[in-house]
């Protein structure tokens, strides 16, 4: 039987649909002893390009589509002004052509640009101004204000305060029963590192992982060997465990898995003949195979359950944080 034709859904009675983590895209790989350790749950995912690829739906698509549709009112997608651009892959634009069929209602384009003061409504392209029921938002900014005035935000800002440093993500799953995060610590000089790796010999026996707290593609990533030295690293850095996985076919590997409102999707897999797996580093897709897809279900319905509740926290506080994991850099 091929599982990734199935359609993965949590028994309702059990798991509420996500209030804000409404379009999650998590990294895992397996211990070796079999345990997933999540990796990274990301702000905005990508990936969805291999996800057609390899599973031939819409589905992530449909389910991003229903949470807006519910919501009532207009949809909007937030774009760039230049969007679509001609050499463009997975963008707002790639998004929009998968979502458009599943809304009910004909989406309004909105500019990025024209909409980064505090207030409710967005000025569309045309030039009219529209209250949004709903917002797609794919990594660029947006004002709290849209969030925190109930406009439905699929990818709002209190999830990206929540997952972009991965130490705090680290944090707000310590208490995860069907996987783990790395134990991990800030790092901010090769000295401190080195003081780490000698106070914990047993916790990098297998090496160690160094990456920025905030980053994305596999930039600025060390996946080291036992007694290697750390490279030059800037300051905001964290220090990992090494997972090592069981290779497949002499190769590592990491998943991405899909969690879209609330429901589990499974995922793809990035391989490489290097250690370092991440796509945008040359790690290549592929399927991901059936035995991993149901290993991972528990994992990513738990850790989308952990993290949207953090989120909800940020939600709910009097009065929006001031942070720079909301700032983006165009």
């Amino acid at each position: 039987m091929n599982l990734r034709c199935l359609r993965f859904s949590p028994p309702s009675n059990l798991l509420p649909p996500p209030r804000h983590y409404h379009w999650a895209g998590l990294d895992f790989m397996l211990d070796e002893g079999g345990m997933p350790v999540l990796i990274e749950a990301n702000r905005s995912s990508h990936m969805l390009g291999e996800y057609l690829q390899f599973h031939g739906d819409d589905r992530p698509f449909e389910l991003a589509a229903d949470v807006m549709n519910r919501a009532g009112g207009i949809p909007c997608l937030l774009w760039r002004r230049g969007d679509p651009f001609p050499d463009a892959d997975e963008d707002a634009c790639f998004i929009a052509r998968h979502l458009r069929p599943h809304l009910q209602a004909e989406p309004v384009i909105c500019n990025v640009e024209d909409n980064q003061k505090r207030r409710t409504e967005l000025l569309a392209r045309d030039g009219r101004v529209v209250r949004p029921g709903s917002i797609f938002r794919w990594w660029y900014g947006l004002p709290w204000t849209y969030e925190r005035s109930g406009v439905t935000v699929i990818n709002p800002n209190c999830v990206w305060v929540t997952v972009r440093d991965k130490l705090c993500s680290y944090e707000a799953l310590a208490n995860a029963r069907s996987f783990r995060a790395p134990r991990s610590f800030p790092a901010d000089s090769a000295d401190q590192v080195q003081s780490l790796l000698a106070a914990h010999p047993e916790l990098f026996r297998s090496g160690y992982v160094l990456k920025p707290r905030v980053g994305w593609g596999g930039q600025g990533v060390q996946v080291a060997d036992p007694g290697e030295e750390p490279r030059p690293f800037g300051a905001k850095y964290l220090l990992s465990e090494r997972i090592v996985p069981p290779r497949m076919d002499g190769r590592f590997w990491e998943a991405r898995v899909f969690v879209m409102a609330g429901v589990y999707l499974g995922g793809i897999r990035h391989s490489s003949r290097s250690p370092l797996t991440n796509y945008w580093q040359g790690g290549e897709p592929e399927p991901l195979d059936d035995a991993t897809t149901v290993a991972l279900e528990p994992a990513a319905l738990e850790a989308v359950r952990l993290l949207d509740d953090a989120a909800d926290s940020v939600h709910r506080l009097p009065e929006e944080p001031t942070s720079e994991l909301t700032k983006v850099i165009y």
